[in-house]
Formats: structure tokens, C-alpha cells, sequence
């Protein structure tokens, strides 16, 4: 008898995994499955895909998927509630740890490829005490959509030969705070920099290079950090003149700034040469750069060995999918991936039941009361048992944990359900063909006024903003509407 009990428990806890599009769910809280994201991350089994999503918090612990000597095949997404509000932070340093090692201090490591992020924030908050990394990449098909990488000295790094790319993210620090060999997209991101450093980006020695045979410049094209369409920023205490986009740790190292924004901070030489390291054999090139308002920057003071991109080889050489192309043969789709699921349509409350229509290719649905996470579901409906009213969106999920923008319930009483409640609005006076009571509440779900049962309500008597109603009749029925007055 107790071996058929653990069987149904177990067959149980499957039923309830399959309703919801995420294998696990982990909050700070203590009302997810896990309370950190490395014990989530553990769970996941080798080999297959795990969507995990995080509630809002703040998460103290370093998180690692694989090692150095076993890179894992699990396939991760980690998905949050709000960047601004999932924070992944660690405050070591490696002088701080007495280690010489990144490994030993970087808040996320991922050994593991066809990685995916979102909505998340990682952080070193060790400050200005020396080498501290935030995240380190070291396989390749790493993606990250409006993701915040935050740090001051080495924040990221990349390992050479791997690809990733970067998705409206915001990356900050100080001295070379992106670093490494990896062949990284950073598309449409802003770079900012903090007070006390003076670099930005440290690449090494080019994993690829494309021959200056092939190119209009007739220069050699060392593919390694690219930057389209960024706003390179910095804090208000940053003085001007300050930082350099860049500086070779190796003689044979490559940097592009493509249509990007730049701000004051930024040196008029552009770049900076590191020691002996030699910055001829070095690539550092842009094109089309701006200030802030869209200005073209005056790039004659560049040094000599930086130099400025035609459109021809912009165009034909350096979009992302012939770069990546030339660095491995497995494919990778990185803007695919960061499309996402389209926006529920016709989001309705009918009583304590919310309901939409299904979203082509969504895995799922994530259901957001009041602007925080409610409940996720694989149904295109959701029944809310806990009798607080509130304000309701849905965001579809993706195959890889994309979100879409979130749907509303729909605006208007127009839109209330003609079976239970017949109506004429005039001009803001509701008149009902049966008694109901009306009571309004805050988008917080705070009662502030109720109208008595009849068959005439006049909304003029409420102040302007945005209100939930609920109607309800004599014989039970009741349903919450959004309204707009």
C-alpha cells in the first residue's frame, strides 16, 4: 500500500509540472520549488531542456552550470521576473578571496552551450578591490535578453572560440570590463562606465581573423567584441575625457563599435595601447559613431592604429551571422531565439476567472496580478481562488522561456458579458435591466466605494484614473472588470 501511495504522489507531482510551462519555478520567498537557483539548477536533468523561472529577489550565491573539467548538456534558461528586480549577486574579489582564480570569485559560470537568460541581473558587487568577475561564458551559443551584467574591474568574460550574443542588456564597470576571447554581439545595449576606470573593453588574441585581401579597408579584421548600435554611457561623476573604448591585452586582439552612441566620457584617441603589447598588429575600428544627441563624432584624433570601417565591409563582412558562421559550424540563431511569443489577445475576467486566446507556439502562460508574478499555467485560463481582487495580464511564454508583453483584461464595461449583465452607459451612467451592486476597488485591490443594489449607477461620482468593479446580482453572480473613467 505505501508503494502505490509513492507511485500516485509521484504520478501527482508530474500532473502538476505539466500545468505550467517552467520546470521550476524558484523564489526568495520560499513559495517557488527552490529557494536558490543553483539547488533548481542541480534538479535539471543532463540533456534535456530546463526552463526555469525566478520570482522577484534578491539571490546571494554563486552560480555555476557544469565545471572546468565537465562541461554539462544541460540546456538552461533562466528566466526572471524584472531585471531590475532579480538580482544574482556575489561580493568576492580575488584579492579579496586570497585567489588568483576567476573561477573561484565570478558570480555565473556557465560550462554549459545553448544558454539562455532573461530578465535577470548578475552582479560582483566587490567594488574597486581588483579583478572580480560577474559572469564568465566558457561555451559557445550563449544568449542574453535585457539581462543587466553589473560590475567594476573584469566584470565579463568570455571565453575564446565561443560565440554569444547580447540583447538590449546593460553590461557596466570600470577597467576592462569586458574581457577575453570570446566572439560576443552586443546589439542594441548600453555600456556603461563607472567612476575610477578607464577602459572598456581588454580583448585577447582573435579566434578568427578575416584577411585584408577580403576586405575594402585592406586591413585585417580580428573578430572578437562587437558593438551595433549601443549607447556607450557613463554616470553623472564620470569625468569627461576619461575612457578609452578600449586596449589590446594581446597583440592580436579585435574590437568593432558600429553605429553606436557615444558619450563625452570617451577619449578623443578612441583607444589606449597596453604595455608592450602591440597595438599594429592589433584591430580596433568603428563606424559611424555618434555622440549621445546623434551627432557624428570627430574621430581625426583617433590613435594612428585604430581606423574607421567602410560601409562595404560593414555590410557584406561583419553581420553576426557570417561572423559566427566563420567561428564554428554549428549553427546559431541568437535573434530567432530573442523573438518573442506574441501578446494575448482578448484577456477577460468572468467572476474569479481570467481567460485569453491561445498564442501560437507559446509553451504557456504567466499570469501577473498587480504587476507581480501570480501563477503560471499552460491553460488559457486561470481561476483566482484567493478572493482578493486585484489587476490581471498574461504574458505567453516561448520555447526557451520567452515572454511576451503582457495583455490586459480588457478596458471598458462594453465588454462585460451580455449573458449575466444587460446595460445601457449613458455617458457614464449605467442603467442595468435587473438590480446589481457595484463595488469599486483600487488597480491595488483596495475597496474604496460601493454602490447600493439598483439599477442606476452614475461613475461621473468617481474620481478620474483606473478602476476594478465588481457587478453583482441578486442571484450570485459576480464578475471583476477593469474600467477607465
Amino acid at each position: 500500500m505505501k508503494y502505490c501511495y509513492s507511485i500516485f504522489i509521484l504520478f501527482l507531482a508530474m500532473r502538476i509540472a505539466a500545468q505550467q510551462p517552467f520546470r521550476y519555478i524558484v523564489s526568495a520567498d520560499g513559495s517557488g520549488d527552490f529557494t536558490t537557483i543553483q539547488a533548481a539548477i542541480n534538479a535539471c536533468p543532463e540533456g534535456e531542456q530546463s526552463v526555469i523561472f525566478i520570482k522577484n529577489g534578491t539571490y546571494n550565491e554563486q552560480v555555476t552550470i557544469g565545471s572546468k573539467t565537465v562541461v554539462s548538456t544541460k540546456r538552461i534558461s533562466l528566466i526572471g521576473e524584472n531585471p531590475d528586480s532579480v538580482l544574482i549577486t556575489h561580493t568576492q574579489s580575488r584579492a579579496s578571496s586570497g585567489s588568483p582564480t576567476f573561477e573561484d570569485v565570478c558570480t555565473l559560470k556557465l560550462y554549459t552551450s545553448d544558454f539562455y537568460a532573461e530578465n535577470i541581473t548578475v552582479q560582483n558587487a566587490a567594488g574597486n578591490t581588483g579583478m572580480a568577475e560577474a559572469l564568465y561564458t566558457a561555451a559557445d551559443r550563449q544568449t542574453f535578453k535585457n539581462c543587466h551584467v553589473l560590475g567594476y574591474q573584469d566584470t565579463y568574460r568570455s571565453k575564446k572560440g565561443t560565440r554569444g550574443y547580447f540583447k538590449k542588456c546593460l553590461v557596466q564597470g570600470a577597467v576592462d570590463f569586458i574581457y577575453a576571447g570570446g566572439v560576443e554581439f552586443f546589439d542594441s545595449c548600453r555600456i556603461n562606465c563607472v567612476k575610477g576606470g578607464g577602459y572598456i573593453v581588454a580583448p585577447e588574441d582573435a579566434y578568427v581573423t578575416i584577411p585584408k585581401t577580403s576586405t575594402v579597408c585592406q586591413k585585417f579584421l580580428r573578430v572578437g567584441f562587437f558593438f551595433t548600435n549601443c549607447d556607450i554611457t557613463a554616470n553623472s561623476d564620470v569625468p569627461a575625457n576619461s575612457f578609452y573604448l578600449g586596449r589590446p591585452w594581446v597583440s592580436y586582439a579585435g574590437a568593432f563599435y558600429i553605429n553606436c552612441r557615444l558619450g563625452s566620457h570617451i577619449n578623443p584617441a578612441g583607444w589606449m595601447a597596453w604595455g608592450v603589447n602591440e597595438t599594429t598588429s592589433s584591430c580596433f575600428a568603428e563606424y559611424n559613431s555618434c555622440d549621445l544627441n546623434g551627432v557624428p563624432v570627430d574621430t581625426t584624433k583617433r590613435v594612428s592604429w585604430s581606423f574607421q570601417l567602410p560601409k562595404t565591409d560593414v555590410d557584406n563582412l561583419l553581420g553576426a551571422n557570417n561572423i559566427y558562421a566563420r567561428v564554428s559550424t554549428v549553427p546559431y540563431d541568437p535573434f530567432t531565439l530573442c523573438v518573442a511569443p506574441g501578446v494575448p489577445q482578448s484577456v477577460d475576467l468572468t467572476g474569479t476567472t481570467l481567460g485569453w486566446q491561445p498564442v501560437t507556439n507559446a509553451t504557456g502562460y504567466v499570469v501577473m496580478k498587480n504587476g507581480r508574478y501570480f501563477a503560471s499555467t499552460t491553460n488559457t485560463n486561470y481561476t483566482d481562488n484567493s478572493g482578493i481582487s486585484g489587476q490581471y495580464s498574461v504574458k505567453a511564454v516561448g520555447p526557451n522561456g520567452q515572454l511576451s508583453a503582457a495583455g490586459s483584461v480588457i478596458t471598458g464595461l462594453s465588454q462585460i458579458n451580455k449573458q449575466f449583465f444587460q446595460f445601457i452607459n449613458k455617458q457614464g451612467i449605467l442603467e442595468f435591466n435587473t438590480p446589481v451592486t457595484l463595488t469599486v476597488y483600487t488597480p491595488a485591490g483596495e475597496k474604496i466605494r460601493e454602490f447600493s443594489r439598483s439599477e442606476s449607477f452614475n461613475l461621473n461620482e468617481l474620481t478620474k484614473g483606473v478602476f476594478l468593479i465588481q457587478v453583482s446580482s441578486e442571484n450570485g453572480i459576480s464578475a471583476f472588470y477593469k474600467i477607465i473613467n
